[in-house]
């Protein structure tokens, strides 16, 4: 185990690997650091190979959950000493991969917290924006068909979660998955019609009444600009390592 001065943040990727990067990276820009020793301690876990496509398996295409292999990575992190770690995974989150995870964690590495990426983005919303009643979610099929975002906003009375049509599932599922342009495949430059797309699909949802618009992919923030947009989209791995940081050193954590 690692000695540090810090607790040390750990971060389950390879789900894809680059929004694994992305998401370290939302750790760095979120500290508060005026030279190397201020930032924190930080592990990331990048074993694409031993975790199975997570929309896949929800999709019923794919036998293997990948539950295992992201428990495989949570005891990478557990034996290097981190104790609160975020699965760096939208669609990782439904119930049928994430509820197994978590009991393996809990009755196998004692003491390590697993970061719930979507209820701290729905706290978020919920604390931080009460005004907005409406939100269009951009996702995998997988998180669509698991329909788990819906779950952590039932809570708020009329609420409504806008999901594109059919047709534009499939476009968005196309920016992300296409060999082509997709963004798993062409992730660092991602292709413009990837984005483009995005946006478009963004764009339709708000032109249904969203008030602001989810980011439900890890991939897609690498692909979307936020400031195209004239209402608020919120980024769940940003929120989730901002989290991480208030959990491991809170007066390291900026804006607050």
């Amino acid at each position: 185990m690692l000695k540090h001065s810090h607790p040390l943040i750990g971060v389950i990727g390879g789900v894809g690997p680059y929004a694994g990067l992305d998401f370290v990276r939302n750790i760095f820009n979120n500290t508060r650091a005026l030279k190397d020793q201020e930032h924190l301690n930080t592990l990331l876990v990048s074993c694409p190979a031993i975790i199975p496509d997570r929309t896949k398996y929800l999709l019923d295409e794919e036998p293997v959950n990948p539950a295992d292999g992201l428990f495989e990575s949570a005891k990478i992190l557990y034996a290097a000493g981190a104790r609160h770690a975020a699965v760096v995974c939208n669609t990782a989150h439904s119930d049928r991969i994430f509820k197994p995870f978590c009991g393996m964690v809990a009755d196998s590495l004692p003491g390590m917290v697993i970061i719930n990426m979507l209820s701290s983005c729905a706290d978020f919303i919920k604390e931080k924006h009460p005004e907005i009643r409406t939100l269009g979610l951009l996702a995998t099929k997988g998180t669509y068909k698991s329909r788990v975002y819906k779950e952590y906003f039932k809570s708020v009375e009329g609420f409504t979660l806008l999901e594109p049509e059919l047709p534009g599932q499939d476009r968005i599922s196309d920016a992300i998955y296409s060999l082509d342009y997709g963004i798993k495949a062409h992730s660092d430059p991602v292709q413009a019609k990837a984005c483009n797309i995005l946006l478009y699909e963004g764009f339709r949802l708000l032109d249904r009444g969203a008030q602001g618009l989810i980011l439900g992919c890890t991939e897609l923030p690498l692909a979307v600009d936020p400031t195209d947009f004239s209402t608020p989209v919120f980024n769940p791995g940003l929120l989730a390592a901002r989290e991480l940081i208030r959990l491991t050193a809170p007066a390291a954590l900026t804006g607050e």
